[in-house]
């Protein structure tokens, strides 16, 4: 190993120490740049990702006068039963076993916000660290970022809105998630069944060469199609349920993407997939700061022809994952200011390269799992979209929008044709058409048949196109011109 490696190797496992030790924000701090590759080397992410997370959290007898408190009898049911011990502690969250109606819960509670006095002393226990190595951790942005990573679960009302509105899929996601029970949640307390499984840490350590297909998945379906965004995905906080779904205990830090970018995300996940550089970074911008930029997009493109892929030392990396974290590395480099949930996104796939390493290392196959997530995610939209059209209120209302838009567009079409007919037929369009007898036909039978077809491709284009792969965009848009184009020739035969 040469030496400037093990030294950074050495800082690593020092800064590491020094975060557990000091525990806190600290600690929460090291949580936060686990997997960070926009900031770290693989060496300092290896360290990291070891890091000792075990915080003390509130007690039994705190948790069951809140719940006493909180939600009456019901919440002192609830209270006589807790576990020994807490099923997980972190910084902002204590969560403990418990049983209703002979049924395992979980009944998590927020712990005390963090004040602004530990912040401030936060801030400069951070500005203090010596090494120059270092010096990208201490810049402000950065300590912005993770202070507003931090305040994200400060709320249960966030945590709480997030787990309801995936409840409204009806529990047709790729993935189980926690289902809160009203009648034992309040602000200060949210209950759901406990979601059973196989660790997934387990799985990885024995080499499961299917479970980091599942989180991808998952990671790739939050990010296209729930709007939202795991901001710290980890390994215990996910199982194998019985019905071979990934589950998730908990939602740690969920992001909300913003609104109407969801074919955005579709369209860079696939353009990343496929390594095409100009259409990634276009949609890359687009998502960072919602808005087209040729100059920036010059810029991030030559970024990115200056990103070294970074040398995994005994380890298999997947190509898509390197292509994300590149791009992750480019994008870090421009004058913009990121969205969180864009780099919490790029973090959860970095964190997946690593885990399925792990598990190449233990003699799983070589498969990009992520590129192989891809397109069940996409199926999947798909589906949810048709059933959703099959549904007759939605059905019926997207019928009527397009069917009176495609109506205006006719009958202004047609309005043009009759112009042409009478004041410039010299422009040579044949209009009509002979019959045997000499009778002039100006509907060919086959004239319907043909713009009912062009119709069909025409909105199934404008409706699904942008969730093509990379490679089958430009033939998509080429076919919605030519179906748009075939209509108004169509249109033009009629009179």
């Amino acid at each position: 190993m040469s030496g400037p490696r093990l030294q950074t190797e050495i800082l690593a496992v020092r800064l590491r120490q020094a975060l557990e030790e000091l525990g806190g924000l600290y600690l929460a701090f090291g949580v936060f740049l686990q997997w960070r590759s926009d900031l770290l080397t693989s060496g300092e992410l290896e360290a990291l990702s070891v890091l000792d997370v075990t915080l003390p959290g509130q007690s039994r007898e705190r948790v069951a006068a809140l719940l006493t408190a909180e939600l009456g009898d019901a919440g002192r049911q609830v209270a006589s039963t807790l576990g020994s011990s807490p099923a997980w502690t972190t910084l902002t969250r204590t969560a403990w076993p418990a049983q209703f109606q002979n049924r395992a819960v979980i009944v998590q509670v927020a712990n005390p916000a963090i004040h602004e006095t530990s912040v401030d002393a936060f801030r400069s226990g951070v500005q203090a660290l010596g090494s120059p190595q270092l010096v990208a951790l201490q810049h402000p942005v950065v300590l912005q970022e993770f202070l507003d990573w931090v305040r994200t679960s400060e709320s249960l009302e966030n945590e709480r809105a997030f787990l309801d509105a995936i409840l409204h899929f009806g529990g047709d996601t790729a993935a189980v998630y926690p289902v809160p029970i009203p009648e034992l949640c309040s602000l200060s307390v949210l209950t759901w069944n406990d979601v059973a499984g196989a660790p997934v840490a387990e799985l990885i350590n024995r080499g499961d060469p299917n479970i980091c297909g599942l989180i991808a998945r998952a990671v790739l379906e939050q990010f296209c199609a729930l709007g939202m965004v795991e901001g710290d995905l980890r390994l215990d906080g996910m199982v194998l349920t019985p019905s071979g779904k990934l589950g998730f205990r908990r939602l740690s830090r969920p992001v909300a993407t913003p609104p109407g970018l969801s074919a955005a995300a579709l369209e860079y996940v696939a353009a990343a997939i496929a390594r095409d550089a100009s259409l990634s970074s276009r949609t890359l911008l687009r998502l960072a700061i919602s808005y087209e930029s040729p100059q920036l997009e010059k810029e991030l493109i030559s970024q990115l022809s200056a990103v070294e892929p970074e040398l995994k030392v005994h380890r298999w990396f997947p190509p898509s994952a390197e292509t994300f974290e590149a791009n992750w590395r480019a994008l870090s480099k421009l004058p913009v200011d990121r969205s969180i949930f864009l780099d919490c996104f790029h973090r959860n796939l970095v964190a997946i390269g690593y885990w399925q390493g792990d598990t190449v290392r233990l003699g799983a196959p070589m498969t990009d799992l992520i590129a192989a997530a891809q397109w069940p995610v996409v199926n999947h939209i798909l589906q949810s979209r048709v059933k959703g059209l099959m549904n007759s209120d939605d059905a019926a209302q997207w019928a009527a929008s397009s069917g009176l838009l495609m109506l205006g567009v006719m009958k202004e079409t047609s309005r043009i044709a009759g112009e042409i007919r009478d004041n410039r037929l010299s422009m040579g369009f044949d209009l009509t058409t002979a019959t045997a007898s000499g009778t002039v036909n100006t509907r060919p039978a086959w004239l319907l048949p043909l713009g009912l077809f062009l119709l069909m491709v025409f909105l199934v284009c404008l409706r699904w196109g942008a969730l093509a792969p990379a490679s089958m965009i430009i033939p998509v848009r080429v076919l919605t011109i030519a179906a748009g184009v075939g209509l108004f020739w169509v249109v033009l035969r009629i009179r």
